[in-house]
């Protein structure tokens, strides 16, 4: 058995419809294999799909970017996907923020806040500044929550 074997077509078009519209370098990728697969053995391949990955990634290229961007592999400028770090930098806020109002001087907050995150203190400093405003004013008890050195009561 292939590794490709199992692939249904509506498989295929998600995986076209992923690299259309976010950064996916595995579904562009595992697309790849699959053609590759499939053309090596001489076996029947979709060619819609194959025609719909050719299609976006000829667009792309006619306006400019790599054949690994259009194709999915390579990310293009500005496009890729990012991890939802909103919780995060909330809780690196409010740690630093706790620590200050403890009398910790600026830097030694964003250290603390840091190595109890286990992040950079760049983070830490850009997390501060994007969320200083809104955590500055709640009450030391919402501080504890947000920054996770309280438990939630039931």
């Amino acid at each position: 058995m292939r590794k490709w074997d199992n692939v249904t077509r509506d498989d295929l078009l998600t995986a076209v419809e992923c690299i259309k519209h976010q950064y996916a370098p595995d579904a562009a990728r595992n697309l790849i294999e699959y053609f590759h697969e499939r053309m090596e053995d001489g076996d029947y391949y979709d060619v819609e799909v194959l025609h719909l990955l050719i299609k976006h990634a000829f667009a792309l290229i006619i306006s400019g970017k790599s054949a690994d961007q259009a194709f999915g592999l390579k990310a293009i400028k500005g496009e890729h996907n990012r991890p939802d770090t909103f919780s995060r930098d909330v809780s690196a806020a409010a740690l630093v923020v706790r620590q200050r109002r403890k009398g910790a001087n600026w830097e030694d907050a964003v250290t603390d806040a840091a190595e109890h995150m286990g992040v950079s203190n760049r983070i830490v400093e850009r997390a501060y500044k994007a969320y200083r405003e809104g955590v500055e004013c709640l009450p030391d008890e919402q501080l504890e929550l947000i920054a996770g050195e309280r438990p939630v009561k039931p």
